[in-house]
C-alpha cells in the first residue's frame, strides 16, 4: 500500500522534546532530525494503515481461510501439491 500524502505541502515548525542523549548521538553522525521525524511519520501512518485495512478486510479473510478448511486450495483440487 501507498500512503497518500501531499509531498509538496509546505515545511512547518513545530516544538518537540527529545532524549537529549539521542539527539547528540544523531547529530554526531550528521543525521538530520527533520528527515528522520518526517520518515518515522510515514513509517507509523502506513503501519495504522495495513492495520485499518486488514481490520476492513477480516470479514473477506475468514471467509476466504473457511473455504479452505472446507475445500482445500485448488492446486490440492488439480493434485498439484508441491
Amino acid at each position: 500500500m501507498q500512503l497518500s500524502f501531499n509531498r509538496h505541502a509546505p515545511r512547518r515548525s513545530v516544538n518537540l522534546t527529545a532524549n537529549s542523549d539521542l539527539i547528540n548521538m544523531v547529530r554526531a553522525e550528521q543525521g538530520n532530525l527533520s528527515q528522520l521525524l518526517e520518515q518515522t511519520m510515514i513509517n507509523f501512518l502506513a503501519e495504522r494503515e495495513l492495520i485499518h485495512w486488514k481490520e476492513q478486510n477480516s470479514a473477506a479473510f475468514d471467509s476466504y481461510n473457511a473455504m479452505i478448511a472446507e475445500r482445500g486450495t485448488l492446486s490440492e483440487d488439480i493434485g498439484l501439491l508441491l
